[in-house]
């Protein structure tokens, strides 16, 4: 049960599910919360069922058994209870994760967990990543070497997918759910630091925000002009594509007729586009000198991540491998 009167940290988070739902979602659309049984997402599952009611939407949460635990059972227990006092309907989805994808483990449960949410029949699936998760997105992005696509990070839409929280710190989310009364689990896989986003969270942000109080707020902010100079370059290769599909294949003759930058440009863009992650940035940037030298009697050639690049008959192909 709620307490009386609203906390400032409540009516932020409150208003802030409220701007995205009035920015995307339409009265009479449904909506799955992915629940994990956690703070960040026990607090957008609770705030989102209450502003779902005054919008007429109707409201699902599914929790993503991943197995890697031995307390998943008790979670998916807990996030029943939780819906239940919500009169929320609730799902359990579990998946098999597997340590030999070569994405590594975190990335091949995000991976998974993403499909499963996205495997339900609703209108929107809603994420509950808050301004921390954000900025520990950019930092391992960036020292993995990405580019303007890693550096925005985690964008407020993709596709049918919402990130109502990104702009508020953990803290606002955390006063929600103390003044709402709410009870939440702690995953024990958060604290081990040989996981990489634990290791920025625990080891690398509190070092830089002793220095720099403002670190998570700037670091935020500039995820968002990353964005914008993202959704420029975006527009650029719209306008380099011409009336030509974005569809593999695609001419070479499109990057023989641009310079060089604009070119790789167009080929990050295509491959963006397609949900494809960009190869090391080196390999691209040479494939591409290749694609706009080579005579016609050569073909270059990249393979990547499960997907091959190839120059044959005048045209770009890509193919998953």
């Amino acid at each position: 049960m709620a307490a009386s009167g609203n906390s400032p940290s409540t009516d932020r988070v409150i208003a802030c599910i409220g701007a995205t739902l009035d920015k995307y979602v339409s009265e009479g659309q449904s909506l799955t919360v992915g629940l994990s049984g956690g703070l960040d997402s026990t607090v957008l599952t609770h705030a989102v069922s209450l502003a779902a009611a005054g919008r007429h939407l109707s409201v699902e949460a599914t929790y993503v058994n991943h197995g890697l635990s031995i307390n998943a059972e008790a979670w998916g227990k807990a996030c029943s209870e939780l819906c239940s006092g919500l009169n929320v309907p609730f799902s359990i989805i579990s998946v098999v994760v597997q340590d030999d994808s070569g994405v590594g483990l975190e990335c091949a449960a995000r991976n998974l967990r993403h499909q499963a949410l996205n495997s339900r029949c609703s209108d929107w699936v809603l994420l509950a990543h808050h301004r921390g998760d954000q900025c520990e997105t950019l930092l391992h992005n960036l020292l993995r070497g990405a580019g303007v696509n890693g550096a925005a990070a985690m964008p407020e839409r993709v596709a049918r997918t919402l990130r109502p929280l990104l702009t508020l710190p953990r803290s606002d989310l955390l006063g929600y759910a103390e003044h709402n009364q709410l009870s939440w689990i702690e995953d024990e896989s958060n604290l081990d630091i040989r996981l990489t986003r634990n290791h920025i969270r625990h080891q690398i942000m509190p070092l830089v925000q002793a220095k720099f109080p403002q670190a998570e707020k700037q670091l935020a902010a500039a995820t968002i002009r990353f964005g914008e100079a993202l959704s420029l370059m975006d527009d650029l290769a719209r306008i380099d594509l011409g009336d030509h599909s974005a569809e593999f294949p695609v001419p070479i003759s499109l990057f023989k007729e641009l310079n060089a930058v604009r070119a790789l440009n167009l080929l990050r863009a295509l491959l963006a586009w397609h949900s494809i992650q960009l190869p090391d940035d080196g390999r691209l940037r040479e494939f591409i000198r290749q694609v706009r030298t080579s005579k016609p009697d050569r073909h270059p050639k990249l393979d990547f991540s499960g997907y091959t690049l190839e120059c044959r008959a005048r045209l770009l192909h890509l193919k998953s491998t």
